[in-house]
């Protein structure tokens, strides 16, 4: 056998041992992140309707309607790496996506004024010639907001930012539905009980919207 068939034939057996090593992690964890979910989704309230995107390999998504105060209804999404695919995974982990989950929320009374948190890094280069106001928050996150009130809406969210901004991608919140979308990486969320971040996010919500 030629050398670089014999090299082909390596490569090619090595990334589909990834892939079954990567499929068979993935779907471990699934179960185990959607468990961590489910536990938590009481603080919430209404009606619950969840399952799988796929398989538990992909992740999963969870609809919660007539939700309790502040929210109206919620869209909870797990998504997980994609470790099955090597090229994939790499691109993603050096773009710091992690295993995911995102929030989609309407509330039950809009704002005039909108929020963008995420970390400054990331801040857009456009949004410095809108006409929005810019702040550094905790965890090395920038902070902009336009609008009636949003000061003391980035003022009341401040604790909330203290204790999670550490695991924020992106937070924004819009006077259009849905109001609030929220991504945050889950690695160190699982540290605790999903209904403590659950409690704890409903809570900075309803002092902000006050």
């Amino acid at each position: 056998m030629e050398p670089g068939v014999a090299i082909v034939i390596g490569v090619c057996a090595f990334l589909a041992l990834w892939y079954g090593a990567g499929h068979l992690y993935n779907r471990r964890r699934g179960q185990r992140l959607f468990r961590w979910l489910k536990e938590g989704l009481g603080a919430l309230g209404g009606d619950v309707d969840s399952g799988w995107i796929g398989s538990p390999a992909a992740g999963a998504r969870v609809n919660v309607v007539h939700a309790n105060p502040p929210f109206r209804r919620l869209e909870l999404t797990l998504l997980l790496e994609n470790r099955e695919i090597l090229p994939l995974w790499l691109g993603d982990h050096l773009r710091g996506r992690r295993d995911r989950l995102i929030i989609r929320a309407t509330l039950r009374s809009s704002r005039r004024g909108e929020i963008e948190i995420g970390p400054a890094r990331r801040r857009a280069a456009r949004r410095r010639q809108e006409p929005w106001e810019w702040r550094e928050g905790p965890h090395q996150l920038a902070i902009a907001h336009q609008g009636h009130g949003t000061e003391q809406q980035v003022i009341a969210l401040e604790p909330w930012l203290q204790a999670y901004g550490a695991h924020l991608r992106r937070f924004y919140w819009r006077k259009r539905d849905p109001h609030i979308l929220l991504e945050m990486n889950l690695s160190q969320l699982l540290a605790a009980p999903s209904k403590t971040f659950l409690d704890d996010l409903q809570a900075a919500l309803k002092k902000a919207t006050r």
